[in-house]
């Protein structure tokens, strides 16, 4: 029983102790790494885990948003042009379907095909 209560003595270290060794702390600790073994940094490792994950989490979430981005832009892009071409096309069409360039597109290919001089009628159903 004295075994174990002098073990579990030695494992913990009191508010002292702990003072004296941040007290201690110099460059060259700093410069050789052997800080990183006080028992300051060895207690807020859990602390300096989470704390490097969610930087990671950051940093991922940047790239993410950066690649995101620049997809977002190429697609703008490519709509303005699609856009544009759209415009194009739909004048041409315009242009095509008037009677005048119908008419000229008929005689040019001789299908033999008149403007009729009557208007068209219309056909009405009797339901009675």
């Amino acid at each position: 029983m004295q075994k174990e209560y002098s073990m579990k003595q030695k494992e913990f270290i009191t508010a002292k102790q702990e003072q004296r060794e941040a007290e201690k702390f110099s460059w060259n600790d700093l410069m050789s790494g052997d800080f990183l073994t006080s028992s300051l940094v060895v207690k807020q490792l859990p602390f300096i885990f989470f704390i490097v994950c969610l930087m990671m989490l950051y940093i991922a979430n940047q790239h993410k948003y950066k690649k995101t981005h620049k997809e977002f832009g190429a697609v703008k892009k490519e709509v303005a042009v699609l856009r544009f071409k759209s415009m194009e096309l739909r004048a041409e069409l315009m242009k095509y379907s008037r009677q005048s360039q119908v008419l000229e597109r008929i005689e040019s290919k001789n299908l033999g095909l008149e403007l009729s001089s009557e208007p068209p009628l219309v056909l009405e159903e009797n339901n009675e």
